[in-house]
């Protein structure tokens, strides 16, 4: 399995994870109700995991960790951050037209806090199932 691909399975799981845990904390206080403390949580655990890994990948993989992206792999990397791009925004657009109407922020944040980790679940999913192709 390419570095690339363990990245991205890696991602997959911490930005599931923290996405999931989120998601049920949000759901737990209700969708209106102000940004909880565990979305804050969820981001710097999603942080600090990306940051863990990348030393992790540069002590296991010194060589492959450093190297620049081949053809095929900047291909893939465009083609999962454009599908991830259409996820955010699958998100935030209905986030930012209901507090236009509504004038509701915490609901806005709440959506906009789920959608950025359902994008990175989007990305990262996306890289691995066009690795296997």
């Amino acid at each position: 399995m390419a570095v690339r691909e363990i990245v991205a399975w890696v991602m997959v799981a911490l930005f599931g994870g923290a996405g999931a845990f989120c998601f049920a904390s949000i759901l737990g206080a209700g969708l209106a109700a102000p940004p909880q403390k565990s979305a804050i949580v969820a981001a710097v655990v999603t942080v600090t995991g990306a940051g863990v890994l990348e030393v992790a990948l540069a002590i296991f993989f010194p060589r492959q960790s450093g190297a620049p992206p081949d053809e095929r792999e900047r291909l893939i990397v465009a083609r999962a951050g454009h599908w991830a791009g259409l996820a955010f925004l699958f998100g935030v657009l209905p986030a930012l037209g209901h507090y236009a109407v509504n004038g509701d922020g915490n609901i806005m944040f709440n959506v906009i806090a789920l959608s950025l980790f359902a994008s990175g679940v989007a990305e990262y999913g996306s890289q691995i199932i066009l690795f296997r192709r």
